[in-house]
């Protein structure tokens, strides 16, 4: 039986919020994943989550235009599970709502190829631009061994 993961709900978090009405790119997503979670998603986590996310009627995704959004539905649930929490409480909130949306189906879904790491590194160029900036090591990516 397929449960839904806290990956499934970091990735709706951070395509969820105030945002534009025509979506974030994977960049941003991948940036608002960083700010919330203190880390990067994986490719295999942000693409398990999409078709998941894609079946329930929450998020919308266009790869060929590399824009995600939520839903009305998802939005209706992510202001409604996020009001009063914060940024941070989505850890508390969007999993047991995910839970409550009944099984998640599973589907192939995929990004062109090197799509994902396009879109960190863009990301880690823009985090790095501000890291310089503030006199601060900058991000290293893939991370050295």
């Amino acid at each position: 039986m397929a449960t839904w993961s806290d990956s499934d709900a970091w990735v709706f978090s951070s395509i969820g919020g105030i945002g534009p009405d025509d979506g974030y790119r994977l960049s941003e997503i991948i940036e608002k994943a960083d700010r919330i979670n203190h880390a990067i998603l994986t490719e295999a986590e942000f693409t398990r989550a999409v078709p998941r996310l894609l079946a329930v009627g929450l998020t919308g995704a266009d790869v060929e235009t590399d824009r995600y959004w939520l839903t009305e539905a998802g939005r209706a649930l992510y202001r409604q599970r996020m009001k009063r929490r914060g940024l941070f409480g989505w850890m508390e909130a969007i999993p047991p709502a995910l839970g409550r949306l009944g099984e998640p189906q599973n589907s192939a879904w995929s990004l062109p190829a090197g799509a994902f790491d396009q879109a960190v590194r863009e990301y880690l160029k823009r985090a790095n631009q501000i890291l310089k900036r503030l006199g601060v090591h900058p991000i290293q990516y893939p991370p050295e061994l």
